[in-house]
């Protein structure tokens, strides 16, 4: 069986992942990538990460736009190095081509990340703008490769990266790569693709006749590279799959000599097709045991669980994390703060965290502690108004 164990969401905000998290941003505005790229970088300079900006232009006009982002940060980090890097010199390239050579690419960011370590930093983190990079369908297959191998050692290594795209210039393709990311931003993709413990890829989110085709394209993309004849693909993530979507998949597994196994969760609201009108998928559908009888004891334990099991919930932990961050908390006591949020408004706990992660995404605190203080003071007073109303 195929378990994927990989934290992943739908986030409004690029800060608190921590202390790594490969989030895909699609941005229409350029303030919107700068607010977010103040908000990865602040976290990365706070967690002493080897911290980079890269983009299109030369080193200085880079560092200009650094110089410009460092106006934003909080004090407490406002003069931390910030590496600028032109994007041409971040990525290899297709020798004679502006096309990213994924493996090679993948094999310098690796090894800069152990540059890092070996240099006293907790890791790596960079924040790309990889319009330029993404204009044309060559460009955008291969680095469709360069975004899922990188993503694969972003599980396993202390290394992450904000990965913005102008979605006014790329369009779906923008699309196309930024759900290559287990974090995205709200709107910017119905699914996201990732790798995860036990599988060969991850799938989670929503899927139907609209989106299949990014879909398909983006996995043929990742399990053409190499000579592999089997995939496993963990969707027990996903909200929804159009039974088309599942045919769809068929036929591109079908061309391409694959053949997958693709296990879905009980409860996803399709209907199955027979075995005999897939060819070259494998549908698995997990079981679920009836639970047996506990004991009080056993209650205990279930109950501590479940508060184990809230507490490491996504949008909880970005919000754990920006509290950990502003306030330099330990995990515990920023989960306290949400659970005495939830309870101050009479809301679910993961409804106070994805208000205070939305909130704090809109008019949260930049300058420091007193405003951080401020903040959450108003948040309070908010919740306790709204259950009022």
């Amino acid at each position: 069986m195929m378990t994927s164990d990989r934290q992943h969401d739908t986030v409004n905000s690029a800060a608190g992942l921590i202390p790594f998290g490969h989030l895909g941003w699609g941005y229409r505005r350029r303030g919107d990538f700068e607010l977010r790229a103040v908000e990865y970088l602040t976290d990365g300079l706070r967690a002493h990460q080897y911290v980079m900006y890269v983009g299109a232009g030369t080193s200085k006009s880079l560092a200009r736009q650094v110089d410009t982002l460092r106006s934003r940060l909080p004090s407490d980090v406002s003069k931390g190095r910030i590496h600028a890097v032109p994007i041409q010199h971040f990525y290899a390239f297709l020798p004679g081509t502006d096309i990213v050579d994924p493996e090679t690419s993948v094999a310098a960011g690796i090894a800069a990340t152990q540059r890092a370590i070996a240099g006293g930093f907790s890791g790596l983190r960079a924040v790309v703008d990889g319009t330029a990079v993404a204009r044309t369908p060559d460009q955008r297959e291969s680095f469709s490769a360069c975004e899922f191998l990188m993503d694969q050692q972003m599980a396993k290594l202390p290394v992450s990266a904000l990965c913005a795209y102008d979605v006014q210039e790329l369009g779906l393709g923008a699309t196309g790569l930024v759900c290559l990311h287990p974090y995205v931003n709200a709107g910017a993709a119905p699914f996201q693709i990732y790798s995860a413990g036990g599988t060969d890829i991850a799938v989670c989110g929503e899927i139907d006749a609209c989106s299949d085709g990014i879909l398909m394209e983006a996995l043929r993309t990742i399990w053409r590279r190499g000579s592999r004849t089997h995939v496993g693909i963990d969707a027990s993530a996903l909200a929804f799959l159009a039974v088309g979507s599942l045919h769809r998949l068929n036929d591109a597994a079908r061309r391409d000599g694959i053949m997958v196994t693709l296990q879905m969760s009980s409860p996803l609201p399709i209907r199955l097709p027979g075995r005999s009108s897939l060819s070259n998928v494998l549908v698995e559908v997990a079981q679920r045991d009836c639970p047996a009888p506990v004991a009080a004891d056993d209650l205990q334990r279930q109950l501590a669980d479940l508060r184990n099991k809230l507490a490491s919930q996504p949008v909880i932990e970005q919000a754990k994390g920006m509290l950990m961050q502003a306030f330099g908390l330990t995990a515990e006591h920023a989960f306290q703060i949400i659970k005495a949020l939830s309870q101050d408004g009479n809301i679910k706990l993961r409804e106070a965290a994805r208000q205070l992660v939305d909130t704090w995404a809109s008019q949260g605190p930049r300058p420091g502690y007193d405003a951080a203080s401020e903040f959450l003071l108003r948040l309070r007073h908010q919740l306790r108004h709204d259950e009022m109303r």
